[in-house]
């Protein structure tokens, strides 16, 4: 009975707070990246990328940026999902890209750092939000040629630092058997180039057989391939969101023409829990154990400045000069100063909280004499009151 009202305190709280979920879409313009998200969320969330006009000179460097947005969905069963998107506008639309690169990874690993942080505090922000993001879904294009060299460096950078799910979008365009061996090649190169993608785990001995079975299943299907829509049509007295062509409509929930149904329940139902532990227990916890070790036994340099002053860090969704890490040796100097002066601070703090600790414990020890006197006398009341009464 008490492991039942738990249960149901537990869900209450869950149906209060909602679950908090960060999902990053990577993919070039015209990938059907900004379609996919708002599929996703059964509304628009993104401006669809195809009523946004680029540059017509390719020897224009396009801007790149990271944008993220908040939406609050509900599932069937009323649990709130807390859904943050960090979209990726202009990717790889320059001829190049690595600063692409770099701008994605450091994100990531920016979110680790704010953990990392956190959890070497002596007192912790009870507000502090976990913004690490559990999954990517990485849009590659079907050419029938498997990976690009942008697919193949990308992936590379974010294998063993996030949950990868690739997918093929605009699944509509292609036959079944062009399908086919788009996915073949596909897996092929991410075969070849070691790229580590989220493969769905399981135990053959511990997990039972749903479990076995699911996961199989949705291994088979990878690259998961989505067909996307803005537009949603009443077909039949019911609001179907679909595309609709010269020679009919497709429903995109139908499981048969794509997997964006079996992916969109995956990400926001069966497998959000396992994305989150995945990327706690073993994707943060290999970066920690790495940032806290390093190749020569020291910090590395991204995260030493995290821990040598307070983070007024500039977050990575917006571009940071390129300039700004050739300091200047009074600039060094500066921040040895602050350093020093942050050490005397803490070292302050901490003296001031033993002192109250010190405080609170001769507090304690006075009440708890105070205590014991009182109950002596109590004692030795009731002994004299039992003595008189006997005598009596």
């Amino acid at each position: 009975m008490a492991s039942v009202t738990s249960a149901a305190l537990r869900k209450r709280k869950t149906l209060k707070k909602g679950i908090q979920f960060t999902l990053m879409v990577v993919g070039q313009s015209g990938s059907g990246r900004s379609t996919f998200i708002n599929s996703l969320c059964g509304q628009q969330v993104v401006e669809p990328s195809s009523t946004i006009p680029l540059a017509t000179d390719d020897s224009v460097e396009r801007d790149f940026r990271l944008r993220e947005e908040n939406v609050e969905l509900e599932d069937n069963e009323g649990v709130k999902i807390s859904l943050s998107i960090i979209d990726t506008p202009g990717f790889g639309d320059s001829l190049d890209n690595s600063s692409n690169f770099n701008i994605v990874t450091d994100y990531l690993k920016h979110q680790y750092d704010e953990v990392l942080l956190e959890e070497s505090r002596v007192r912790r922000n009870p507000r502090f939000k976990d913004s690490r993001v559990h999954a990517v879904i990485y849009f590659i294009n079907a050419t029938g040629h498997g990976l690009k060299e942008i697919d193949v460096e990308m992936l590379k950078r974010l294998t063993g630092l996030v949950n990868i799910i690739p997918v093929i979008s605009k699944a509509d365009a292609l036959t079944r058997e062009e399908l086919a061996l788009n996915k073949k090649l596909i897996l092929e190169d991410l075969k070849h180039y070691g790229i580590e993608y989220y493969y769905f785990p399981y135990d053959l001995e511990t997990d039972d057989n749903e479990t076995v079975d699911t996961n199989s299943y949705l291994r088979s299907l990878i690259p998961f391939s989505v067909i996307g829509s803005n537009q949603v049509f009443e077909v039949e007295g019911e609001l179907i969101r679909g595309r609709k062509y010269p020679w009919g409509f497709i429903n995109i929930e139908d499981h048969e023409l794509s997997d964006f149904v079996i992916l969109r329940n995956l990400l926001l139902i069966s497998h959000l829990q396992d994305l989150k532990d995945y990327t706690h227990e073993i994707l943060y916890e290999k970066y920690r154990t790495e940032a806290l070790s390093g190749s020569g036994g020291s910090l590395p340099d991204h995260l030493t400045s995290q821990f040598n002053a307070e983070p007024s860090i500039k977050s990575p969704l917006v571009k940071q000069d390129p300039d700004a890490s050739l300091q200047s040796p009074s600039l060094n100097n500066d921040t040895y100063l602050a350093r020093e002066e942050q050490i005397r601070l803490e070292e302050e703090r901490l003296k001031a909280f033993e002192e109250r600790v010190q405080k609170d414990l001769l507090q304690k020890k006075k009440e708890l004499m105070e205590r014991e006197r009182e109950l002596r006398e109590i004692e030795e009341r009731l002994e004299r009151e039992a003595r008189i009464k006997s005598e009596d």
